[in-house]
């Protein structure tokens, strides 16, 4: 069920050293990417005061104007992955996102950033399938979860990056510098992802033994695992965009900390927390889905049942440090449940499909995480008048506990038939 020689040839495969070099450049393309994505949440405080906005506003920006651009453009862009051009797609959405990101730093009103960032969701729609289709192409199933952890370091990486470094440069230059350098960055690494990815692999060939009836892409949708499984991650994704969106200006505003006080303090708790987390959960992932499978999925919900306290702790306390260390916490679930997710569902399809697998499964979780921001945006706007900084807490309370209780029901569920449904 778990070896890979059975149902797909190596040839035009990478070796070992090759094939963790590039796992290590696409951590820092996945590190840029959610750099880029998580910049205007960072700087939400100054965008705000600048432009006029509100909090609906900023969590429509950085929820559906972002995400549903992102979810849609996802799955054409992984067919064309999935025939092995993993390398050329990879770039090609770098430099479009970098370009974006810079332009976003020149935008006069919200509809303008709003426009940028769907040039934004555009060009990291195609990266992060693509990485995926390229570690499922060139690693065995059974040790998939860690390299996948390996680039999902990018969240917390990239949180940290983010925050440290745009929530300092934006204080010493503006937020509109911020926005310039860090898509400049992104631009200049296109060429070492063309050196060390390559252009592209050739399509594989399965062996007979596989070749039975043809699939069709849209076939994973009747899979209840895999549903199961969308719907326990977009639940987490729900309330994981909504506490990257606002608990920067959470902590500013119900807690009094500087934009470059949140930088550096949360800035740094988070990364450590999230890659801590990533690397542990990945580990331990492949050590026990060696055993069962479904531990790929008993993982996650134990996980998040695990830190259901922290996300509710971190917007209670009054104690700024304690605050940024629980919400740093809570944030691990956002980050480490998607290597072991995507190392399930890439069990779930024939080799061809992986990349469609995994954008199929980032458009859910990006549809409907992108409620999270404008629900939260919206609870906080309504609840202002009465609560006044004490809003944006509130809402967030009503959003991120709620949804991971919901994740875990659907990851539970999920397991239930997940053993039935594997193909390798």
């Amino acid at each position: 069920m778990s070896a890979p020689a059975a149902a797909e040839t190596t040839s035009d495969t990478h070796g070992p050293t090759r094939a963790w070099s590039a796992v290590c450049v696409l951590a820092v393309v996945g590190t840029l990417n959610y750099a880029d994505r998580f910049l205007p949440a960072v700087l939400a405080e100054p965008i705000r005061e600048d432009l006029s906005l509100s909090d609906t506003a900023i969590g429509v920006i950085n929820g559906f104007g972002f995400l549903a651009v992102y979810a849609l453009i996802g799955i054409p862009i992984a067919r064309i992955s999935d025939r092995g051009a993993y390398g050329l797609v990879i770039s090609g959405c770098l430099s479009l996102w970098g370009v974006m990101t810079m332009l976003g730093g020149a935008v006069q009103s919200g509809f303008q950033l709003a426009m940028t960032r769907v040039g934004v969701a555009i060009g990291e729609a195609g990266s992060t399938p693509a990485a995926h289709a390229y570690v499922a192409r060139n690693f065995a199933p059974e040790r998939r979860a860690a390299p996948l952890a390996v680039i999902t370091l990018a969240i917390p990486l990239a949180s940290a990056a983010s925050l440290i470094g745009g929530g300092l440069l934006a204080q010493a230059l503006g937020w509109r510098t911020a926005f310039v350098v860090m898509g400049a960055i992104s631009v200049l690494f296109v060429p070492v992802v063309l050196a060390v990815v390559g252009r592209r692999q050739k399509p594989l060939v399965e062996s007979v033994a596989v070749q039975q009836v043809p699939v069709k892409w849209w076939d994973i949708l009747r899979k209840p695992s895999y549903l199961a499984i969308v719907a326990g991650a977009a639940s987490i994704s729900v309330a994981g965009y909504a506490l990257t969106t606002f608990a920067p200006a959470f902590l500013m505003r119900a807690r009094g900390m500087t934009l470059g006080d949140v930088g550096l303090q949360y800035g740094i708790a988070s990364g450590v927390t999230g890659i801590l987390g990533l690397l542990v959960v990945g580990k331990v992932a492949d050590r026990l889905s060696a055993r069962d499978p479904r531990w790929l999925l008993w993982l996650v919900a134990l996980m998040t049942a695990a830190l259901i306290p922290f996300s509710t702790l971190g917007l209670l306390v009054a104690s700024p440090g304690l605050a940024v260390l629980f919400i740093s916490l809570s944030y691990v679930v956002g980050t480490a449940y998607m290597a072991p997710s995507i190392a399930a569902i890439q069990r779930l399809v024939p080799a061809e499909q992986r990349a469609t697998a995994s954008a199929i499964f980032l458009f859910f979780s990006a549809i409907l995480g992108s409620a999270g921001p404008f629900v939260a945006g919206l609870i906080s706007d309504a609840m202002k008048a009465e609560l006044g900084s004490g809003s944006l807490g509130r809402a967030l309370l009503c959003v991120v506990p709620v949804m991971h209780l919901v994740a875990i029901g659907c990851y539970l569920l999920a397991s239930r038939r997940y053993l039935r449904e594997l193909v390798n």
